[in-house]
């Protein structure tokens, strides 16, 4: 997958069927040629930015996951569970709006996959710890924020 360097906008984390459990995410420091260093059991997705790497780990259930979380300064290596306010129920996608400003912005879908609605969060420098930033933001086919590139640090989003 391609990145810009310093934009991550609008990139969308989604499976339409099930999440699988028997996916387990390994690494490996010399190509494979001794037995891989298992990293994160059920880790399914993976988005990575010059900054941060985003993993989705899928629950039991296979239709729900949750978001583990690494840093270039950890060698993308320490993945942790992200934590998200209680408000934030777990959510069958996630969307990584945006990480230019040494913060990220992270749409949840968790007001239910028939609304248009879900909540935007946004983190602390290590991408760990998130707070509620917007409640009601509108998604159709993408989410409704843009990042205003005038004005360093200015994001536009449709609230309902």
């Amino acid at each position: 997958m391609t990145r810009d360097d310093t934009n991550t906008r609008h990139q969308r984390f989604s499976k339409k069927l099930a999440w699988s459990t028997e996916i387990d995410l390994y690494y490996s420091d010399d190509f494979f040629k001794s037995s891989p260093v298992i990293l994160l059991e059920h880790g399914n997705t993976i988005i990575k930015t010059p900054q941060y790497m985003f993993v989705s780990v899928s629950y039991e259930d296979q239709k729900r996951v949750s978001v583990y979380t690494s840093t270039f300064r950890s060698g993308f290596i320490d993945l942790r569970k992200a934590r998200l306010p209680r408000e934030a129920v777990t959510t069958t996608t996630f969307t990584l709006m945006d990480t230019s400003e040494d913060q990220v912005f992270l749409y949840l879908e968790n007001k239910g996959q028939k609304t248009p609605f879900g909540s935007l969060y946004i983190s602390d420098e290590g991408a760990r710890a998130f707070s509620l930033s917007m409640e009601n933001i509108i998604k159709g086919n993408a989410v409704d924020f843009e990042r205003v590139t005038s004005l360093d640090g200015t994001f536009i989003a449709n609230k309902f």
